[in-house]
């Protein structure tokens, strides 16, 4: 039988990228997003890859609190049952923690921690039930890493990670894989997004701009650590050494060290 991804805010960036390499393995693809017409191009660009894709584009606010049970209603209502499940969603936020704005906090880590691990326990009570099923939850390099002026979005993607590993040994005896993948930066729209008016926005662009990928390379290192059943991985040998050595520095070293580069850079 053909199988069915869910991935969420997959009409652009990464998520649009990982689309594409199911599509060309055949899966049938859902796709929420927040943007109708990215979701409408998106599902032209499917069909032209693969003409008799099966392709489901649904608008949707997923920063809203009951996203995740929304979704799972929409996808009961429409007899779906999910093979793989893609937690792509999400942003980050610059500047000072204590002048952040308190709504867009909230959606943020609504978006990056809530709908997540809500999506992990209702797709994966499903997944554990029929004994089957793949889970990837996009992480971050900053996940490792403590980051002032980027504090509550590496903290976040912390989150991400040691969900992701404990999820995986949860799940893993009923047949359910738990794939964490933690990209560093990434040529899309994420970091003119993350912007904010403070000094230190331009500090920390410059700092994590050190080294970017495409959205095809990304897309295409994560596609393969899932096929390969890895517990988490990262794109590419410099990521991964980097990744070695934020985890061996004390974490008051590595904040220290993030404060004087993004200060220095935007002086």
């Amino acid at each position: 039988m053909t199988k069915t991804v869910l991935i969420t805010g997959g009409a652009g960036g990464i998520g649009r990228e990982f689309c594409k390499l199911f599509n060309n393995d055949g899966y049938n693809i859902v796709v929420f997003s927040l943007l109708q017409d990215e979701l409408d191009q998106l599902g032209n660009d499917l069909k032209a890859q693969r003409n008799d894709v099966v392709y489901h584009g649904v608008q949707m606010d997923l920063s809203q609190p009951d996203a995740a049970e929304r979704i799972v209603q929409w996808l009961d209502q429409e007899n779906i049952t999910l093979d793989v499940l893609v937690n792509n969603v999400g942003f980050g936020m610059m500047g000072e923690h204590v002048e952040q704005d308190t709504r867009k906090l909230e959606r943020m880590l609504t978006l990056n921690n809530i709908l997540l691990s809500k999506l992990c326990m209702l797709v994966g009570a499903k997944m554990k039930a029929r004994g089957q099923g793949k889970i990837m939850n996009i992480g971050s390099l900053a996940g490792f890493c403590p980051m002032p002026f980027f504090a509550a979005y590496s903290a976040s993607k912390a989150f991400v990670i040691n969900l992701s590993a404990s999820l995986q040994e949860e799940l893993k005896p009923y047949g359910v894989q738990v794939t964490c993948f933690c990209p560093s930066t990434t040529k899309t729209a994420f970091l003119d997004t993350a912007q904010s008016a403070h000094k230190s926005s331009s500090g920390i662009t410059q700092f994590v701009s050190a080294q970017i990928a495409t959205p095809e390379e990304v897309a295409a290192a994560g596609y393969k650590a899932l096929n390969a059943g890895k517990r988490y991985a990262l794109p590419g040998l410099s990521v991964t050494l980097q990744s070695i050595w934020i985890r061996m520095m004390p974490l008051r070293a590595m904040a220290s060290f993030v404060y004087k580069q993004s200060v220095n850079k935007s002086s």
